[in-house]
């Protein structure tokens, strides 16, 4: 093994729990993620002679794994459609498409929140998980109100532009 290939499997098997735990994050759900996680191992293994020694490794994986997560849906969907004939009669319907993009939506929803800053997520679950109110969440944070709501509002500008930048990238 190469000196290269030995700092590749050392970075790959030190991301393990890292990319699991994000791919739990995207999808929901443990089994899938682990499912999802060994495909990722399997493309980033096929890609290794990709990497740039010296970038950030982290970064590379979490883009593959997030790819991964999204064909992993699209296949889950794509396989209901094969086993029930019902299930394909109703997703001729128009619905279907919009809780496809919905889904993607969220699932980019999710990874743009990951990339967030502690702060800011913490702030995020406040206002919009605990409900706390935006002239408390100013007050707690020794701001006026119009500058948390500010604070709130580039967030969310933040969290759309994310979002809209990967539903870009995942269409055909």
């Amino acid at each position: 093994m190469t000196g290269a290939e030995k700092e590749f499997v050392s970075e790959l098997t030190d991301w393990q729990n890292r990319l699991f735990g994000y791919l739990f994050t995207l999808l929901g759900n443990v089994h899938d993620a682990r499912d999802v996680l060994q495909e990722t191992n399997l493309v980033l293994w096929h890609k290794m002679e990709d990497f740039q020694t010296g970038t950030d490794f982290g970064a590379w994986a979490r883009k593959c794994a997030y790819f991964q997560a999204l064909a992993f849906l699209r296949n889950r969907k794509r396989d209901k459609h094969l086993f029930d004939d019902d299930l394909l009669a109703l997703l001729a319907d128009e619905r279907i498409e919009l809780f496809d993009n919905d889904a993607e939506r969220r699932l980019a929803l999710r990874d743009c929140l990951a990339q967030l800053p502690d702060k800011q997520r913490r702030l995020l679950d406040l206002r919009y998980k605990d409900e706390v109110p935006v002239k408390q969440l100013a007050n707690d944070a020794g701001k006026n109100e119009s500058a948390m709501k500010m604070i709130l509002m580039r967030i969310r500008e933040a969290l759309h532009t994310c979002i809209e930048s990967k539903l870009k990238i995942s269409q055909p």
